[in-house]
C-alpha cells in the first residue's frame, strides 16, 4: 500500500519531471479523500504549492492558497513526514512557523485584483 507521503512525493516528482504544474491539481481532492476539509464557502482556491524544505528533507509541505470573500489572501498548510508517512499535520490561519525558511511567510495582505 502506498503511503500518503509517497503519493504526494510522487505528484511532486511527476510535476518536476514533466514541468506540468497541473499535476498539483490532484492534491486538494486527495486531502478531501483523507478527511481534510478544504475551504468551500469562504474562499476560492487560487493555487497549490508543494515544497520539500531544504533544511529538513524528509518533510513535504503542501500550501493551499485562497482568496477569501473579503479579498484577503490566506494559506492552509499541511505537512507530511517520511518518518510517519500516513500522518498529515494541518496548520490553519497562519500557525505554521516550524521551519526557518517559512518564518514570516504568513502575513496578511490585501490586494486589489480588479481595476
Amino acid at each position: 500500500m502506498t503511503t500518503k507521503y509517497e503519493q504526494i512525493k510522487n505528484i511532486h516528482k511527476i510535476a518536476v519531471e514533466t514541468h506540468d504544474p497541473n499535476e498539483l491539481r490532484k492534491i486538494p481532492s486527495l486531502l478531501n479523500d483523507w478527511g481534510f476539509k478544504c475551504r468551500e464557502d469562504d474562499g476560492e482556491l487560487l493555487w497549490t504549492n508543494l515544497s520539500i524544505p531544504t533544511l529538513i528533507g524528509e518533510t513535504i509541505t503542501i500550501g493551499l492558497r485562497y482568496k477569501k470573500k473579503d479579498a484577503t489572501l490566506t494559506e492552509d498548510i499541511f505537512v507530511l513526514n517520511e518518518k510517519d508517512p500516513h500522518v498529515i499535520t494541518p496548520y490553519y490561519k497562519g500557525k505554521y512557523q516550524k521551519h526557518s525558511e517559512y518564518e514570516g511567510t504568513h502575513c496578511q495582505w490585501t490586494i486589489k485584483l480588479t481595476q
